[in-house]
């Protein structure tokens, strides 16, 4: 039985690059029903967000398991990034995921929720065992230890957050006409904190007429677009967030091409929503996920004091799921 993972995450492989590696649904369930149908591999779990994409795997022999991936992927992208953990390797990755401190925000929460929800996945898919059991609840009482015992997320800013704190640094806020693309929750998270900088005149442009206008009701605040007039009206806003999970680009350079005046265009979706030449033409400036480090490596500054505890916890944790993994392979021999 051994342990084995490879990702790719923000700090290494460019937003550009990563947008070509997402999963939707229906991918992630097609490579785990193909790891249940390999009898090498007893335990799978796929963790894919905006900022990573993670495969872990428990082995029952070896086997060429990187060219496994490979041949799903089949995007040249994936090898040149890709980091590669094995055996007791991968337990730390995974717990260093888990704690924050692999995270583009140091601290944030929301991969704890992703990882959750990536188990419930692949529970579903059949593919987590008593191994992946043991390693993925152990990383949840880690997470939880580091949350309890440590300031790790004291302050920490969220994504959103950073967008709106980005586009605060290019427009006054209180004055903007905003777009607001999506209804899930980045989408309420930008509209709270445009909120906070007393934002007034907030539209969300979304499929779902529904989620939309509850997400306005929850809030107080703004009001509804359907997507299909938003051609109509981008060209009188000041600011437009994405955050969708659409597969291609919602907004692209044709749809610019009646703007005459500055336009903020930042795209917190992963693929892009937004098509990169619409970053030439002039009075635009368009900004990914990738264009927030500078805002958040300032407010990492202020948690970065609380790595070498929360290592402390990960190397505490890792202990005791490495004695119990020697414990488990001296009763197989």
């Amino acid at each position: 039985m051994n342990l084995f993972c490879q990702s790719v995450d923000f700090r290494t492989c460019p937003a550009a690059v990563r947008e070509k590696l997402v999963l939707d649904p229906t991918r992630q369930e097609l490579f785990l029903r193909t790891c249940l149908e390999n009898p090498q591999i007893s335990d799978a779990l796929l963790l894919n967000t905006c900022n990573r994409l993670e495969f872990y795997f428990c082995l029952v022999d070896d086997f060429d398991i990187s060219a496994f991936v490979d041949e799903f992927i089949s995007y040249n992208g994936w090898s040149e990034y890709k980091q590669t953990f094995r055996g007791v390797g991968a337990a730390e990755h995974l717990f260093s995921v888990a704690a924050g401190i692999e995270s583009q925000i140091i601290g944030e929460n929301e991969i704890f929720a992703q990882l959750k929800s990536a188990y419930s996945f692949a529970i579903r898919c059949d593919m987590i065992g008593f191994m992946f059991h043991r390693l993925l609840h152990s990383a949840f009482r880690l997470a939880k230890a580091v949350r309890t015992h440590t300031d790790i997320n004291t302050g920490a800013l969220s994504i959103a957050q950073a967008a709106v704190e980005l586009a605060a640094v290019n427009f006054n806020i209180a004055d903007a006409k905003i777009l607001i693309i999506g209804s899930g929750s980045n989408a309420e998270l930008i509209v709270r904190h445009l909120i906070r900088k007393n934002a007034e005149d907030i539209i969300i442009v979304a499929r779902n007429k529904d989620a939309a206008e509850k997400l306005l009701e929850r809030n107080q605040a703004g009001r509804f677009l359907p997507l299909n007039e938003l051609e109509n009206h981008i060209s009188d806003a000041d600011v437009v967030f994405t955050a969708s999970s659409s597969q291609k680009p919602i907004i692209t350079a044709a749809n610019l091409e009646n703007c005459h005046k500055p336009l903020i265009l930042i795209d917190l979706s992963v693929p892009a929503n937004i098509e990169k030449k619409a970053e030439n033409i002039e009075g635009i400036k368009l900004f990914n996920i990738d264009s927030l480090n500078a805002i958040i490596n300032i407010n990492n500054r202020k948690r970065r004091g609380q790595i070498p505890k929360v290592k402390t916890l990960i190397a505490e944790h890792l202990r005791t799921f490495a004695r119990w993994l020697e414990n488990l392979k001296a009763q197989v021999r």
